[in-house]
């Protein structure tokens, strides 16, 4: 019984973290490679809503925190710190958690394209040249880590991203 709670829990953790994962890494990619826009004026009610949620989110923070006192490895607990972490907008401080993750699991490369794509996201450009190279590691065919590792070092060498249009 046991046995099979256990896989339960893998198969939702992995789930959950490739769903997760994969659009965070999504997410940073295509904020390296395209402009920013700018965002609408929020409205009055909006305050009031973000600080609910805000209030939430720090309390899930917390308790996932006070897990991970207790279990240090646990995945369910250091997924769930990421993922409010960056929700809270707390990036730098998701990594950590993520990184631990990526440790207990180096071939997950969910883990990898959310290091890589928080590192991008942070502005931290060569923090995301090592997730890159194990992903391209796992992947050696795949022409298109290639070229954004290849995007990420012109960034690094010239400070910019280089459009087609200019």
């Amino acid at each position: 019984m046991s046995q099979e709670r256990g896989i339960v829990q893998r198969v939702l953790i992995i789930l959950s973290g490739v769903a997760f994962l994969g659009g965070t890494a999504v997410m940073g990619i295509s904020m390296m490679t395209s402009l920013p826009s700018s965002s609408p004026a929020p409205s009055e009610e909006a305050p009031a809503a973000e600080d609910s949620q805000t209030v939430q989110l720090e309390s899930q923070e917390a308790g996932y925190a006070a897990v991970l006192e207790r279990e240090p490895e646990n995945p369910i607990a250091l997924e769930g710190l990421v993922q409010t972490r960056i929700e809270l907008g707390k990036l730098k401080e998701a990594l950590s958690p993520l990184e631990q993750l990526s440790t207990m699991q180096p071939d997950n490369q969910e883990y990898l394209k959310a290091i890589a794509a928080i590192h991008i996201q942070t502005e931290d450009y060569a923090g995301a040249i090592a997730p890159f190279e194990k992903l391209i590691e796992l992947n050696p065919e795949d022409q298109e880590l290639k070229d954004q590792l290849n995007t990420l070092k012109a960034v690094l060498e010239n400070g910019t991203v280089e459009t087609p249009d200019e």
